[in-house]
């Protein structure tokens, strides 16, 4: 009588090691630019909402007051003048880790706000 295998063999287990860890070596940058990308557009949201209402208050003569800085890093003061542009810096994992790569820019007269890409 012949006796029935019991479990895997070594190199059995061994083929599904390396095939999670292929998964993983595709997975793993994938799922760093998907962070990447959110971080930017989280900051590219927060600088667009900020400038509509900093122009807004500039151009009723009102208080500007300094933006929340959630998921940008800058500017940290308030809007004062309505002319020129205003570049807002995402938070980590945001950007390439150079300076004015995956920043937003935003003009002061308009509030139309763009995003340099990075990935």
């Amino acid at each position: 009588m012949k006796k029935m295998q019991k479990g895997f063999t070594l190199i059995e287990l061994m083929i599904v090691v390396a095939i999670i860890a292929i998964l993983a070596a595709i997975a793993l940058p994938a799922y760093n630019n998907y962070r990447i990308r959110s971080a930017e557009g989280a900051c590219q949201a927060e600088a667009k909402a900020y400038m509509n209402s900093a122009v807004a208050a500039l151009q009723s003569e009102m208080n500007v007051e300094a933006p929340p800085a959630v998921s940008c890093e800058t500017p940290t003061a308030a809007l004062a003048t309505i002319t020129g542009t205003t570049v807002f810096a995402p938070r980590d994992p945001g950007g390439t880790g150079t300076a004015g790569s995956g920043d937003t820019t935003c003009n002061n007269d308009s509030a139309t706000c763009s995003l340099d890409p990075s990935i």
